[in-house]
């Protein structure tokens, strides 16, 4: 089996900063597909940008957390704080979640509402992943294991780590990925009917550092079957240096991804044709022509 690969860029449609460099690394790069944030305030641009990227594959981008929800706070009450927000991270969604202060019906009205969001727009999501990886939460992945399906939505992203120690930031951080694997392990285990996943992912160590050598090295160790790499270009920006730059994006590089993305060396890497460049949505087609 040869090595395919879907390079992924997420949070097309949280700022016109990000929009543009996932723009700029699909035209002049090597961003093949694209997770779209319904509920971004860039949402609009994002759709703009689309129209002169015909082939970018594009995904949904399940949000639950930071963002204002789709639908009207009072349609989601207990998803939504005194601001309009929906919780500021994924442990201040989990601890509400947990506690049984945010309701499941709320959760499925809000993903359903940013999923119908994307359909209204002429676009097929190819693939379903989530902001901070939300998506994991126990009785969230069910949730959105039904969206899926009901959708028609093929891939799901299942989040692992390569490495528990690359970039870390505090003690606790390895314990904390030791712990998103094992949630992919039970996910991989009872997985449901009808949806795929990609065999391997990678880039998730290197979250909001990822370097061009790094993404060499990942390039140049594929492994037989799908592989998707998890990328976050960005242009510098003030505004939305202010926005995110702590919790999860303490330390993000927007800027210096956009670079690992239209280096020379690692375009030159994937013209050598030893893997292929593709998106989900050519993945499942081809799936679905082998199945007839």
């Amino acid at each position: 089996m040869r090595a395919s690969v879907v390079i992924n860029a997420d949070d097309f449609g949280i700022h016109r900063a990000v929009n543009r460099a996932i723009q700029r690394a699909h035209h002049e790069g090597v961003v093949t597909s694209a997770s779209l944030m319904t509920c971004g305030v860039a949402f609009d641009d994002a759709l703009e940008r689309l129209k002169v990227s015909p082939a970018l594959g594009v995904g949904i981008h399940l949000t639950l957390v930071e963002e204002r929800p789709v639908l009207p706070s009072s349609h989601v009450p207990s998803l939504v704080g005194p601001d309009g927000r929906m919780p500021r991270s994924y442990w201040h969604f989990v601890n509400g979640w947990l506690r049984g202060r945010i309701q499941p019906c709320d959760v499925q009205r809000e993903l359903e509402a940013q999923v119908d969001r994307l359909l209204a727009n002429g676009i097929q999501p190819t693939h379903a992943d989530s902001h901070q990886h939300i998506h994991v939460v126990p009785g969230v992945w069910s949730i959105v294991a039904r969206i899926a399906h009901a959708y028609r939505i093929p891939f799901l992203r299942t989040p692992c780590f390569t490495s528990l120690w690359e970039h870390i930031d505090s003690w606790s951080e390895p314990f904390l990925r030791g712990g998103m694997n094992l949630l992919r392990a039970m996910r991989c285990l009872w997985w449901p009917s009808k949806i795929a996943r990609a065999d391997y992912l990678d880039g998730l160590s290197q979250s909001g550092r990822m370097t061009a050598e790094a993404l060499l090295r990942i390039l140049t160790s594929l492994r037989p079957g799908l592989t998707e790499i998890m990328v976050h270009p960005g242009e510098e920006n003030e505004t939305l240096r202010r926005l995110y730059s702590c919790g999860p994006w303490q330390g993000f590089d927007w800027e210096a991804e956009l670079a690992a993305l239209t280096d020379a060396r690692v375009q030159a890497v994937c013209r050598q044709e030893t893997f292929s460049l593709t998106h989900f949505g050519a993945v499942w087609a081809s799936i679905s022509e082998e199945r007839r």
